[in-house]
């Protein structure tokens, strides 16, 4: 069973405020309940409660009643997070249907700028935006590509769309090649649905990320949280394209790579567990 500030963490990825999660599963764990009540019992401020449940209305995570005073009910976990998806779903489409006309439009008033070859390099912010960032390289790329990070990051880089783009860069000829620090099967066999060319085991230089793609581009970053919050916006990495910076660090990934060793056939692994 899941601890409740685990569940808070996990529905941040659903667009929950703490204060929404706290009211939809204090009204799980107790049923309907009227407004003034459920503020009570969970001990919030009346107005932040009525702001917040008329969230969780509009939203599709509970009702209300037309009764005085006003019952709130919970919608079952189920449909109410397939209202939340099916919310997203429109909105993506949304914005995949106007991407390209507004394109054209942001294209026009552009202006024209003389082609510049100078190094870039740029921090990004949260990990939403790393995750993001990490798969653009993965889909982009034919070559090879060095993922060195924890076994917790690899774990949360399986709930994002990384695995989808893992295969599009074999597909397309790429390699991609793992390192990280976990010498457990459980960890191991779930890490290798990541879908990666080949994944060792080693010491890692420190309890940061390194993702570089030889003559291409490095993001590393230093030590950060390894909770699974994927909304965390103080996780940060350093993106360059500078070939002096990436053909160093591409050095050091092969130097890891040599001294890792190879993580067991993952149907091994496999078996393992089922005994």
């Amino acid at each position: 069973m899941q601890d409740k500030n685990e569940l808070i963490t996990i529905l941040k990825h659903f667009d929950l405020e703490e204060i929404d999660s706290k009211l939809y599963i204090g009204l799980l764990q107790v049923g309907p309940l009227s407004v003034g009540n459920i503020a009570s019992k969970l001990e919030i401020e009346r107005g932040k409660a009525y702001r917040s449940l008329e969230k969780l209305r509009s939203i599709g995570l509970i009702t209300t009643t037309l009764t005085n005073p006003i019952i709130c009910n919970p919608v079952e976990p189920q449909e109410a997070l397939t209202n939340i998806i099916n919310r997203k779903e429109n909105e993506f489409v949304t914005m995949q249907k106007i991407a390209s006309k507004l394109v054209t439009d942001l294209k026009d008033i552009t202006r024209k700028q003389l082609t510049n070859n100078t190094p870039t390099v740029s921090i990004i912010q949260g990990r939403h935006n790393i995750y993001s960032r990490i798969g653009k390289i993965l889909q982009e790329s034919v070559g090879t590509i060095y993922i060195i990070t924890t076994e917790k990051d690899l774990l949360r880089m399986y709930h994002t769309a990384i695995p989808e783009k893992i295969k599009i860069c074999k597909d397309g000829g790429g390699q991609i090649r793992i390192i990280t620090d976990s010498d457990s099967s459980n960890t191991l066999a779930i890490i290798a649905k990541l879908g990666a060319s080949e994944i060792r085991v080693g010491k890692l230089p420190s309890k940061s990320r390194m993702i570089v793609e030889d003559q291409k581009r490095v993001i590393m970053s230093g030590g950060f949280s390894e909770t699974m919050d994927m909304n965390d916006d103080n996780d940060s990495v350093l993106d360059s394209n500078s070939i002096e910076m990436t053909n160093n660090m591409y050095s050091l990934c092969e130097h890891l790579w040599k001294r890792s060793k190879a993580v067991m056939p993952m149907k091994k692994i496999a078996k393992q567990l089922s005994r």
